[in-house]
């Protein structure tokens, strides 16, 4: 039996347990597992999070007929280093965030009684435990289940590295024929020689039995028997991506005398053969097959990585609805329902541990690798859903001695020597999968000798995205099949950060925007489809994820995911199912964008909408008005909308039966204040941007700047502010603003404006002047993920301007800085009266430096 002890603990932080050390009346917060005490502190607006020490606490009774049992305790998953106390004795310590963990604690408890449990989590920095580093955030806490298991006296002997009590695998496989291993050990620990019968039964997916048989077992006092079985079945339901048989193993130990069950054990099983070759890529069971899927990481929009089983179990379906077929369980094994449903869903994966950027010269950090990799591969060797496993990722991304060649040279041999050992002992262990690591798109892995050792070549490459053009990527990965020709690769991530509210019609690289990321995924998927010798390949990511260094446009988020972190859709979702999906598909794009805004011509603004399908041609329609039809290409067509101001209802068919609607908001901008029939209620403008932002939070849509026409509106004089980096500019800022959830409205603005004129009628309006100061210096930590894109610190002089609306002083010598800070989002008011016909003109005098504005809003009162 195994039950979950999750409910009803009590934690505390390190300085409330030292300050009431010796007052055990003192509760500490109620909270249940899965619980992470970063779910907050990783995405507020101060720098850094709590990694550090936190305390569990927990009540449970154990019951007197206990007495007679074997208990253990079992961990799926706590960050990173736990240490274990029953009734005030320290029962053991595991180190690493990401593997499970059992103790024997039969000997530290009192029956029939209440006993106390601490647990003690660090999720401190350690030199000595993988990762060191990495682009996602190391939330402390119990963040998966906690178990108790109870065992009769004979029972499957514990795996030491908390894998399955039985080891199943399935050595021959045919279309005719399958085989069926089976190992363990039955531990006797009565102090007598017992003898049990040991059933099998397989159990085909119609619920027919297959095959069956009843052994008896000698077993010798306080002892464990080695049991190890074959059989073979005939005509077996294969396993595969579209239909995923499962067949179930029962193992019983049946006592002799009673008949009872003393134990017993089940598993899925799933026959199935592949190969990888240069040639055919990856091949299932005789038939080609392109492995098309994602990257995952384990956290959620509010909660840290402490999930349910539930939303574990949701990403797989996603993956799976999407039409993908392979997951990189990365950078570390996840929670154990994620492979269950990877079985059951026919998604094949590499599991990999959280060796990450950079390695420690350490004979502690090796036995701590070698450590994790014997508990990744007994913890999920059973699953058929398994073909890989890794065990390094982006290793030399940035080197620790790079800059000492002699030391760096030594340091090169160590990765070496630790990648051979490494791969050595995943072969040690399984002989039928194969091994992957993944590097990013570097030389260094060719200089350090290590691109060959393990059996699949993975390259994370992110060619016009972090630096260079989208060609970038086919060309790399031609290179390297020249260099190691026999070698198949494995595409193992490639994405570009999406903020699911930005767009832009006229996209570039690092605007975050929809659209670019949609330009980004079209380049590639072709790239890898027409490559035998490329496996498969996995986006980065399935979910946008947490990564508390980060600012961009969307603070302490990774938001490469095609999903965002609450899992909605992005467009790229869309893309790939379009693509890959066999049952008829049909989706309008931009769902989100259900807020839109433009500058009217002759009554309508006409935009882009995009449709998403896998049929040959889709018609739109909008507002009931046909717009045609179009023919789709790679899963995507493009329509010019005309919208008109109002409620626009599209309507995308493809046949009789493929219907998809969607309503859209658009609030007009009048193309002449003074002539137009459109009423004007507010205009929000982005300066310095060419991008739209949808806010839905206050249900605004901000558009991109435009340089100023007469009876119109617009920019006069002034300059888009640019990121410097090493190479070239960013269209925005990568800095967090402070005091708003609208990053993107702030991280752009335009320096030194002459004027901004709106020539609206006369009235009554409301202006209000939007500010961040983006060149105060920043106190975080460079990325190693920008790969040249790190931005060159600008020397900064004191910025002060004046601001006149209407040739009225309203701001005298605004310094933002001095006053606000940097990175900080300041809003400014103001009730302006609009007369003879003269409209509103906002003027910017510099004092010092050059002025800055990040966006105005107008609205009209009366």
């Amino acid at each position: 039996m195994k039950k979950s002890i999750n409910s009803n603990w009590e934690f505390f932080t390190e300085k409330e347990w030292i300050a009431h050390l010796y007052d055990h009346s003192v509760n500490g917060t109620k909270v249940n597992i899965p619980h992470t005490w970063n779910n907050i502190d990783a995405v507020d607006e101060e720098s850094g999070y709590f990694r550090g020490i936190g305390y569990y606490k927990k009540e449970i009774f154990i019951p007197l007929n206990y007495k007679d049992k074997d208990l253990s305790l079992l961990f799926e998953g706590v960050n990173q280093v736990a240490t274990v106390f029953i009734n005030d004795v320290e029962v053991g310590i595991h180190k690493g965030g990401y593997t499970r963990f059992i103790f024997d604690v039969h000997q530290y408890l009192k029956f029939g009684e209440q006993n106390k449990m601490i647990i003690k989590v660090d999720n401190s920095y350690d030199e000595n435990i993988a990762p060191l580093s990495a682009d996602f955030t190391f939330f402390g806490g119990i963040y998966r289940d906690v178990f108790l298991e109870v065992k009769n006296k004979i029972h499957w002997k514990k795996d030491e590295y908390a894998g399955a009590t039985v080891h199943i695998n399935t050595p021959n496989v045919t279309k005719d024929k399958a085989s069926v291993r089976f190992r363990g050990h039955i531990n006797n620990t009565l102090t007598t020689n017992q003898t049990v019968t040991l059933k099998c039964k397989l159990i085909a997916p119609n619920q027919s039995v297959v095959y069956q048989s009843a052994k008896k077992q000698k077993l010798v006092k306080s002892a464990d028997k080695e049991i190890d079985e074959t059989f073979e079945i005939n005509n077996p339901l294969l396993w595969n991506t579209e239909t995923p048989n499962l067949y179930q193993l029962h193992l019983s130990i049946i006592d002799e005398k009673s008949g009872k069950e003393l134990d017993s054990f089940i598993s899925s099983v799933g026959f199935r053969w592949y190969s990888f070759d240069v040639k055919n890529g990856f091949v299932l069971n005789g038939e080609p097959l392109k492995l098309i899927g994602t990257n995952r990481h384990q956290c959620f929009e509010g909660l840290g990585n402490a999930l349910p089983d539930e939303l574990h179990v949701r990403d797989i379906k996603l993956l799976k609805e999407m039409g993908g077929n392979f997951l990189r369980v990365s950078h570390y094994p996840q929670d154990p329902v994620v492979m269950e449903m990877c079985d059951k869903l026919g998604i094949l994966t590499s599991v990999e541990i959280p060796l990450v950027n950079a390695i420690t010269e350490t004979e502690e950090f090796t036995n701590n690798s070698v450590h994790m990799v014997k508990e990744m591969i007994h913890q999920n060797r059973n699953h058929p859903s398994v073909i890989m496993w890794a065990y390094m990722n982006e290793i030399l991304l940035r080197p620790p001695f790079k800059k000492d060649k002699e030391r760096h040279k030594k340091y090169l041999v160590k990765v070496k020597e630790l990648t051979q050992l490494l791969e050595n002992t995943v072969k040690e262990l399984d002989e039928e999968r194969y091994t992957m690591n993944a590097h990013h798109g570097s030389g260094a892995y060719h200089e350090a000798e290590i691109c060959a050792i393990p059996d699949i070549m993975g390259w994370n490459l992110y060619s016009g995205w972090y630096g260079g053009k989208f060609s970038g990527f086919e060309k790399f990965l031609d290179k390297y099949q020249a260099l190691y020709p026999d070698k198949v690769m494995m595409v193992t991530e490639y994405g570009a950060d999406v903020h699911a509210d930005l767009h832009s019609f006229n996209p570039i690289r690092f605007d975050y925007t929809v659209e670019y990321g949609n330009l980004y995924h079209e380049h590639y998927l072709p790239a890898i489809l027409e490559r035998n010798f490329i496996a498969g390949a996995a986006i980065w990511n399935i979910n946008d994820f947490h990564s508390e260094l980060r600012g961009y446009a969307t603070p302490h988020i990774n938001s490469k995911g095609i999903t965002t972190t609450d899992r909605t859709p992005k467009d790229t979702y869309y893309l790939y199912q379009a693509n890959f999906l066999k049952e008829p598909f049909l989706k309008i794009g931009d769902r989100t964008w259900t807020l839109r805004s433009g500058q009217e011509s002759n009554g309508i603004c006409k935009q882009p909408v995009v449709v998403y399908s896998n049929q040959e041609k889709v018609t739109l329609s909008v507002n009931g008005k046909e717009l045609g039809e179009q023919k789709v290409t790679l899963g995507k067509a493009t329509f010019n909308v005309p919208f008109q101001d109002g409620n626009n209802q599209i309507v995308a068919k493809s046949g009789e039966l493929l219907i998809d609607m969607l309503d859209i908001e658009f609030r007009m901008i009048p193309e002449s204040f003074t002539s137009s029939d459109v009423p004007l209620y507010e205009i929000n403008v982005d300066l310095g941007s060419t991008r739209y932002y949808h806010d839905k939070t206050l249900n605004q849509i901000w558009i991109p700047e435009k340089e100023y026409t007469s009876g119109s509106w617009g920019y006069i004089g002034g300059e888009a502010f640019k990121v410097k980096t090493k190479y070239g500019s960013m269209p925005a800022s990568d800095l967090e603003i402070y005091g708003t959830k609208n990053d993107p409205i702030y991280q752009t603005n335009r320096m030194d404006l002459e004027a901004f004129k709106f020539d609206v009628k006369d009235g009554f309006y409301t202006v209000e002047l939007h500010f961040a100061e983006l060149l105060a210096k920043s106190d975080k930590e460079a990325l190693a993920y920008n790969l040249g894109n790190d931005k060159v610190e600008e020397n900064i002089n004191e910025r002060v301007f004046s601001i006149l609306i209407n040739d009225e002083l309203v701001e005298e010598e605004l310094n933002l800085a001095k006053e606000f800070g940097g990175a900080r989002a300041v809003i400014k008011k103001f009730q302006v009266k609009a007369v003879d016909g003269q409209g509103i003109i906002i003027n910017c005098k510099s004092i010092k430096d050059k002025s800055l504005i990040s966006a105005i809003r107008l609205y009209k009162n009366y």
